[in-house]
């Protein structure tokens, strides 16, 4: 991540910006998503929420899968 290849056994670190990123776009997507389907179907805030709740647990998810190592 940092611009060199990662040396054997060395597990390359998260950068920072790409974890901010996937939290935004996750949050934008799927928060976009709910909104247009409050939009198109007459709700007020219903699936604004329900998207935003969405697109953060998916991002949390790629984060943890492609960073934490058990």
């Amino acid at each position: 991540m940092n611009g060199r290849p990662a040396e054997s056994g060395e597990k390359p670190s998260a950068d920072g910006m790409t974890v901010v990123s996937y939290l935004l776009g996750g949050l934008a997507v799927w928060g976009g998503a709910g909104w247009l389907a409050d939009r198109a179907l007459g709700f007020e805030a219903l699936f604004l929420p329900i998207g935003l709740v969405l697109g953060l647990v998916g991002a949390i998810y790629l984060i943890i899968t492609q960073y934490v190592r058990f």
